[in-house]
Protein backbone atom coordinates (compact mmCIF):
# COMPACT_ATOMS: atom_id res chain seq x y z
CA UNK A 1 0.00 0.00 0.00
CA UNK A 2 1.37 3.59 -0.91
CA UNK A 3 0.13 6.76 0.67
CA UNK A 4 -1.14 9.85 -1.56
CA UNK A 5 -2.17 13.27 -0.70
CA UNK A 6 -5.38 14.82 -2.53
CA UNK A 7 -5.43 18.44 -3.21
CA UNK A 8 -8.44 19.94 -4.89
CA UNK A 9 -10.01 23.69 -5.54
CA UNK A 10 -13.77 23.41 -6.52
CA UNK A 11 -15.52 25.99 -8.06
CA UNK A 12 -19.04 24.62 -7.03
CA UNK A 13 -19.66 24.24 -3.07
CA UNK A 14 -21.07 20.91 -3.83
CA UNK A 15 -18.11 18.75 -2.02
CA UNK A 16 -19.58 15.63 -0.69
CA UNK A 17 -19.65 13.06 -3.72
CA UNK A 18 -15.96 14.19 -3.95
CA UNK A 19 -15.61 13.42 -0.06
CA UNK A 20 -17.19 10.59 -0.09
CA UNK A 21 -15.05 8.77 -2.80
CA UNK A 22 -12.06 9.72 -0.75
CA UNK A 23 -13.41 7.98 2.50
CA UNK A 24 -14.51 5.05 0.23
CA UNK A 25 -11.11 4.48 0.47
CA UNK A 26 -10.89 3.20 3.69
CA UNK A 27 -7.37 4.83 5.51
CA UNK A 28 -7.79 8.13 5.28
CA UNK A 29 -6.82 11.51 7.27
CA UNK A 30 -8.51 14.74 6.12
CA UNK A 31 -5.56 16.84 6.97
CA UNK A 32 -6.95 20.57 5.98
CA UNK A 33 -9.92 21.98 4.59
CA UNK A 34 -9.02 20.49 1.02
CA UNK A 35 -6.30 18.17 1.99
CA UNK A 36 -6.78 14.53 2.35
CA UNK A 37 -4.12 11.63 2.91
CA UNK A 38 -5.03 8.08 2.07
CA UNK A 39 -3.40 4.79 2.01
CA UNK A 40 -4.23 2.30 -1.23
CA UNK A 41 -3.25 -0.21 -3.06
CA UNK A 42 -4.52 1.96 -6.55
CA UNK A 43 -1.98 4.20 -8.11
CA UNK A 44 -2.26 8.10 -8.81
CA UNK A 45 -3.44 8.00 -12.08
CA UNK A 46 -6.35 5.70 -10.96
CA UNK A 47 -7.02 7.39 -7.99
CA UNK A 48 -7.11 10.62 -9.91
CA UNK A 49 -9.86 8.70 -12.41
CA UNK A 50 -11.82 7.85 -9.65
CA UNK A 51 -12.16 11.38 -8.33
CA UNK A 52 -12.00 13.23 -11.31
CA UNK A 53 -15.98 12.21 -12.20
CA UNK A 54 -16.72 14.36 -9.48
CA UNK A 55 -15.27 17.07 -10.59
CA UNK A 56 -16.81 20.03 -12.57
CA UNK A 57 -15.40 22.49 -15.43
CA UNK A 58 -12.89 24.99 -13.13
CA UNK A 59 -12.16 22.47 -10.36
CA UNK A 60 -8.46 21.40 -9.74
CA UNK A 61 -7.09 17.89 -8.49
CA UNK A 62 -3.83 17.06 -7.91
CA UNK A 63 -3.05 13.74 -6.39
CA UNK A 64 1.14 13.03 -5.35
CA UNK A 65 2.08 10.07 -3.79
CA UNK A 66 3.72 10.43 -0.48
CA UNK A 67 7.31 9.25 0.00
CA UNK A 68 9.39 8.05 3.59
CA UNK A 69 11.06 11.93 3.87
CA UNK A 70 8.49 14.20 5.09
CA UNK A 71 8.11 16.77 7.67
CA UNK A 72 5.02 18.84 9.23
CA UNK A 73 4.11 21.44 11.83
CA UNK A 74 1.41 22.49 13.68
CA UNK A 75 -0.53 18.82 13.66
CA UNK A 76 -2.10 17.39 16.80
CA UNK A 77 0.22 13.75 17.74
CA UNK A 78 -2.94 12.06 16.70
CA UNK A 79 -2.15 13.51 12.99
CA UNK A 80 1.23 13.05 13.61
CA UNK A 81 0.81 9.46 14.37
CA UNK A 82 -1.28 8.87 11.74
CA UNK A 83 1.32 9.40 9.15
CA UNK A 84 3.86 7.52 11.89
CA UNK A 85 2.10 4.25 11.30
CA UNK A 86 1.85 4.32 7.12
CA UNK A 87 4.15 2.21 5.41
CA UNK A 88 5.84 3.70 2.87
Amino acid sequence: MAVYCISYDLKSDNYSALIESIKAYGFYWHQSESTWFIETTQGAKQILENLNRHLKKGDKILVIKVQKNWWAAGHTEEEYQWMRERNF
